[in-house]
């Protein structure tokens, strides 16, 4: 059984490339962080740790992947920016999907497109 991390970004936000990459590796820290004794930790990292980045075009199109993950008991985290730099602060950029089945992430995120 197939274990991934989905980040999930917004698309709507015009943040740039660095910005993009620095908010999906918080993404990713802290779904980690919220697992460490989880056993689906130990297996994404088994398997090479695979992620898969995806784009969502709003806030509110975010909102509803955060709620299905939670609805489903799927793991999810989401990352609002700190302000210091091209973003208000608490601006709500990204979510993180698990690490978990993958079959599970894909019926919240299946249909998204990749970033």
């Amino acid at each position: 059984m197939g274990h991934k991390l989905v980040i999930v970004m917004r698309g709507d936000l015009g943040m740039s490339k660095g910005k993009v990459a620095a908010q999906a590796a918080h993404a990713a820290v802290e779904a980690v962080l919220r697992r460490l004794d989880h056993p689906d930790l130990r297996t994404w990292l088994a398997q090479g740790q695979p992620k898969v980045v995806l784009r969502v075009a709003d806030e509110e199109a975010l909102q509803q992947i955060v709620s299905a993950a939670a609805s489903a008991a799927v793991p999810v985290v989401t990352i609002a920016d700190a302000g210091r730099t091209q973003l208000s602060a608490g601006t709500t950029t990204c979510c993180a999907v698990g690490p978990a089945v993958s079959s599970d992430i894909d019926q919240i995120t299946g249909n998204l497109p990749l970033l």
